[in-house]
């Protein structure tokens, strides 16, 4: 039987060279494990909180380069960053100039001072690409865990460039009415179950549900597209098992939008604001049932073209409430429903 993630993470703090673990970039441990880099930090997070490693919070002025560990993560964190070196002030993207490095817990391994080699880092950090703190926040159990971490109250922190979905479900009044308030509860919850999964699968992360509906965030559109696709494929399947017919059949409808946003702390959970979030609500309300709207912006992604170019889509503009000139839109219709 091969060994866990966890095992072989545990293995590699234990046996590589110092230098090697002392701020490490997670893409230069996926490298040293041969896991997928998502693999790999779904892998530290869960190290994280087995008390195997710690995180670092660093902070990469964009002005002059230098990098400055910021302790105390959100709870400590601060909308605008002065750099120790150059002064210049800025804002801090949780995409950008936050990035996220990882070094043995003390209590697993004692690293000496020859570990901190400012040029074995700099080598790392041009031969693997950052892992970005806004990354580490699509990993669910990190922000699971980030509810205890909340940021300082009226303090916000910027996201560049994200995608946010929103999904509902249509069917579940005539559920209710057929089946009875019990059953169809039942079936109602358990839709989500769906959701989540293909939302994890694709490396997207839930925000919060709303009645029957569902916020989530990824990294790029084609993650985003992806689970639209198996959401919608696994609610045809849910229906098929539970032998919805007709108008009893659940159904999602889904709309996406890309750019950027805030990170606020609301309810004790770390959420999103802005017009990119207001626009994919807006979106989202344009898509029928078994349909996934999106906007031209999440077509900037090639992965979400290529991605695409096997289904039908339809072009169209309509008003949205909040711009000026009706907005270029698409529609993606789930084709495997037996509608």
């Amino acid at each position: 039987m091969s060994d866990s993630p966890l095992s072989l993470l545990r293995r590699h703090l234990q046996r590589a060279e110092e230098r090697a673990l002392f701020h490490a970039l997670p893409h230069q441990i996926a490298h040293a494990l041969r896991l997928s880099p998502r693999l790999t930090l779904e892998t530290l997070v869960e190290a994280l909180f087995q008390g195997d490693v710690v995180l670092h919070w660093e902070v990469h002025c964009p002005a002059c380069g230098h990098i400055q560990e910021a302790s105390g993560g959100f709870a400590h964190a601060r909308h605008d960053y002065t750099c120790p070196v150059c002064q210049t002030t800025f804002p801090l993207h949780l995409d950008h100039e936050v990035q996220a490095t990882f070094s043995p817990h003390p209590q697993r391994r004692v690293l000496s001072p020859a570990a901190d080699d400012p040029t074995f880092r700099e080598a790392m950090r041009r031969r693997f690409p950052p892992t970005t703190v806004h990354e580490l926040m699509t990993v669910q159990a990190f922000r699971d865990w980030a509810r205890d971490e909340p940021l300082p109250a009226g303090e916000y922190l910027e996201v560049q460039r994200l995608v946010i979905w929103f999904s509902d479900l249509t069917g579940s009044t005539a559920l209710y009415a057929r089946q009875g308030d019990p059953l169809a509860y039942h079936l109602v919850r358990e839709h989500f179950d769906q959701v989540f999964d293909a939302v994890h699968r694709a490396q997207g992360v839930v925000v919060k549900t709303m009645g029957d509906g569902v916020m989530a965030v990824f990294l790029d559109g084609e993650q985003a597209l992806r689970a639209a696709l198996a959401a919608h494929h696994a609610l045809a399947d849910f229906n098929r098992h539970h032998a919805l017919q007709g108008d009893q059949r659940l159904a999602l409808k889904i709309g996406l939008h890309q750019g950027p946003a805030i990170v606020v702390t609301l309810n004790d959970r770390l959420d999103y604001f802005g017009t990119t979030v207001n626009v994919a609500a807006r979106v989202s309300a344009l898509a029928r049932s078994w349909e996934t709207v999106f906007t031209e912006a999440i077509l900037a992604d090639p992965a979400a073209l290529s991605l695409l170019a096997a289904h039908a889509v339809e072009d169209f503009r309509a008003p949205v409430r909040g711009l000026t000139d009706p907005l270029l839109l698409y529609r993606l219709r789930f084709s495997g429903a037996q509608l």
